[in-house]
């Protein structure tokens, strides 16, 4: 709520202010309690208008003014311009700013503290669950305005609404998430490198190199490859996206649904290559299973063989609904389905003691297959 003190008429902040006009600002204030013992209690945040009542004695109003760094005379030509020096004035201060309100029609800029507001949760069909949690915002009143001179100058100025904070700023903008936002070139790059199969450690420190005041942590690198996976696959799921990059690259996969409710339980898929070296390589085989590799939380059975000179390749992979016998069955079937001859089955396969797997190998064929258990 800003009021024009001089000709005593409200405005909404949307008009160009003049230089002789005064800004009579009303925000909240956050207070807190010291105690004697030094045992801190809380005390509800209210909202402390003009004539607001006396502070009882023993609480301190957090009121930190900022304004001095951004009362300026300069004036930028570019938008961009004028929003990385308000950017880097903020970190200088201690905290982080971003944009509330802004129009092309009528070129104006509102911003504002990051912790300005109230937290306002998703809408959605489940009630969320807010016991234990915390927010951000505080409802900070810090804002400042910025106009374009479109009859005279042709070039943005700022005028500083209220430079005052009701929190404390941090020493260390590390781990906000607007000081460390990538920019539109970081993210192609993050993207260009994620295509290269780059980690995204090294991902990071690439970036660190390149811009040394760089606050970005892994956090943002992850949301980044996330961002540009789900863009690539569109409207389809995740193991729709599978199958047609399956297809894409002449995997050869086999899959089983549930004729009951139509719903996918296995999906085996091998390389054309590794085809051709199973067929090479076929005598020692190893075989295990690994968690935590997809959202549908399917284990991941893997086939591994190994060549003469003992070096090992990917034979073929499986997501399986369960680790049961008749699971390990179909994907022994479907192996035993790339090999071109009879004469080339497995005479060893190594496993880790899984006792399904064992009992499905031996009921496969047991005269060709024999199992050697590591613990």
């Amino acid at each position: 709520m800003v009021e024009n003190v001089a000709g005593k008429t409200k405005a909404s902040g949307e008009g160009k202010p003049t230089n002789d006009v005064k800004f009579k600002v009303k925000f909240p204030f956050q207070v807190e309690a010291h105690i004697v013992n030094n045992q801190a209690k809380p005390v509800p945040t209210s909202n402390f208008e003009e004539n607001r009542k006396p502070i009882p004695t023993g609480v301190r109003v957090i009121e930190v003014n900022t304004g001095s760094l951004f009362t300026t005379i300069e004036r930028w030509k570019d938008r961009e311009e004028l929003h990385g020096w308000v950017r880097r004035q903020a970190a200088r201060a201690g905290f982080t700013i971003s944009i509330d309100k802004s129009s092309t029609i009528t070129p104006f800029m509102t911003m504002q503290c990051e912790r300005s507001g109230e937290y306002k949760p998703p809408k959605t069909r489940k009630k969320p669950k807010l016991e234990g949690t915390g927010t951000r915002k505080c409802n900070c009143p810090f804002r400042l305005k910025c106009f374009f001179d479109k009859k005279k100058t042709q070039d943005w100025w700022i005028a500083m609404l209220c430079g005052i904070h009701n929190h404390d700023l941090a020493p260390k903008l590390s781990g906000h998430l607007l000081a460390g936002r990538l920019k539109a070139e970081e993210k192609q790059r993050v993207i260009d490198m994620t295509k290269s199969l780059a980690k995204p450690r090294n991902i990071l420190t690439d970036l660190k190199e390149k811009n040394k005041e760089s606050l970005t942590l892994i956090k943002q690198v992850y949301n980044a490859r996330t961002s540009w996976c789900k863009g690539q696959r569109e409207d389809k799921t995740e193991l729709q996206y599978l199958i047609t990059k399956l297809e894409k690259h002449q995997y050869v996969y086999f899959t089983r649904a549930n004729s009951e409710e139509t719903t996918l339980e296995y999906l085996f898929f091998a390389h054309p290559d590794s085809i051709d070296m199973l067929n090479t390589f076929p005598t020692v085989l190893v075989m295990d299973s690994t968690y935590k590799t997809n959202t549908y939380r399917m284990p991941l059975f893997e086939i591994v063989g190994v060549t003469s000179t003992k070096m090992t390749y990917s034979v073929a992979f499986a997501f399986l609904s369960f680790e049961r016998e008749n699971n390990f069955i179909w994907t022994l079937e479907m192996l035993v389905g790339l090999l071109t001859s009879k004469r080339n089955t497995p005479k060893v396969i190594v496993t880790d003691w899984d006792l399904a797997l064992m009992k499905a190998i031996a009921d496969r064929d047991p005269t060709l297959l024999s199992v050697m258990n590591v613990s």
